[in-house]
């Protein structure tokens, strides 16, 4: 008697699924655990939930249910890709400025961070970034030194200095390892710069005596030194110009191996802290 109703209770079931095959019905978690416990196969518990012809009805906790319960995963997997395809792909973002296509292009093509940032400040007109401007940048992976760049240059924008340094304050401490102290007469001296509030400190590798420091709202002009590469420049020094002053070069100790990370690193904490220095090749 018993064997009867397992085989009554599977043929149900089987016969329910194939109904549900042809006739576009619902399924459910409870669906498909009443017919993998009557033993239905995983090839025909596969080919209906695969039939375009009827709906998944389930969530994620559902799917932790029926593995639980020992469903195959080859059906779980096959009622995953179902519900993929029924959630439609969220709607991209388009920006305001229709611009910021073209610079989230540059950016995911692997251009340096430094050369992006150095074309926003030189765009005309300069950016008036939106919010719509700012949700698409930050969908995108914009950096925010970047999106700071775009800001800090919007149209018809004038920050008074002591304005731009409360809304950013320079950190009491900003530590620059890996640099030399280009001379002219020398090979360089090896050291590190140290951004302490609105000034740099150099500190000398190998002798104190050689230390010095400077006011960075004195600087005049700030620029890189790159050398011509492909796809793009390698930038390789860090140049500061005081007003009618000394003229400070810092190259990366790497260099030889191509890395730029430290000088790049100098370049981004000025834009960052100091949006107001003068960046570009001084004036011939």
């Amino acid at each position: 008697m018993k064997r009867v109703i397992v085989c009554s209770m599977l043929g149900t079931v089987l016969l329910a699924l194939t109904t549900a095959a042809a006739g576009a019905e619902e399924l459910t978690v409870d669906s498909i655990l009443i017919a993998h416990r009557a033993g239905a196969k995983t090839d025909g518990l596969i080919a209906v939930v695969s039939n375009p012809a009827n709906t998944i009805a389930m969530r994620a906790g559902d799917l932790v249910t029926l593995r639980a319960a020992g469903v195959p995963e080859t059906v779980i997997t096959a009622i995953q890709a179902r519900v993929a395809m029924a959630t439609p792909p969220p709607v991209p973002l388009q920006p305001d400025d229709p611009r910021l296509v073209n610079l989230v292009r540059l950016i995911k093509s692997g251009i340096s961070e430094s050369i992006i940032a150095e074309q926003v400040r030189q765009s005309d007109p300069a950016f008036n970034l939106s919010v719509t401007d700012l949700l698409y940048l930050k969908q995108n992976g914009v950096l925010e030194s970047i999106i700071g760049a775009l800001m800090a240059n919007r149209t018809g924008t004038q920050v008074a200095p002591g304005a731009a340094a409360a809304a950013t304050a320079a950190p009491q401490e900003l530590v620059f390892n890996d640099l030399v102290l280009v001379k002219s007469a020398s090979k360089g001296r090896p050291g590190r710069l140290a951004m302490q509030g609105d000034s740099l400190a150099w500190v000398d590798g190998s002798d104190p005596k050689k230390n010095f420091e400077f006011q960075i709202t004195g600087l005049e002009k700030v620029w890189f030194t790159c050398q011509a590469r492909t796809p793009e420049n390698f930038c390789y020094q860090i140049n500061l110009q005081i007003v009618k002053g000394a003229r400070y070069r810092f190259r990366d100790v790497n260099q030889e191996t191509g890395s730029n990370a430290s000088v790049l690193k100098v370049m981004d904490a000025l834009r960052m802290y100091f949006p107001h220095v003068a960046f570009g090749p001084p004036d011939a």
